[in-house]
């Protein structure tokens, strides 16, 4: 039977040992990430570019000229339910 000391060099020898092994392991493995888009999802991506050219700026000219005629009207029971329907979904 062979019995080693524990010795302070024993010990820094394996925990050398030990973490140049862990260090080999990891620099062998090279992860690369993907991404996979889905149809639904380029499905609204086209959505979304077929209907970037909108022109909204009648509707803003609308509330702009009810707004300096004093003429817009804020349904304030509307405008809560949206706030507070909005807030639920979160």
């Amino acid at each position: 039977m062979n019995i080693k000391g524990i010795g302070l060099t024993s010990g820094i020898n394996y925990y050398n040992k030990v973490s140049n092994s862990k260090v080999n392991k990891i620099e062998n493995k090279v992860s690369k990430d993907r991404i996979e888009i889905s149809k639904e999802a380029k499905a609204l991506r086209d959505y979304g570019i077929d209907r970037s050219d909108y022109d909204k700026s009648a509707k803003v000219n609308e509330i702009k000229n009810k707004l300096s005629n004093g003429t817009y009207k804020i349904d304030a029971k509307l405008t809560a339910k949206a706030m507070i329907d909005e807030m639920r979904r979160k």
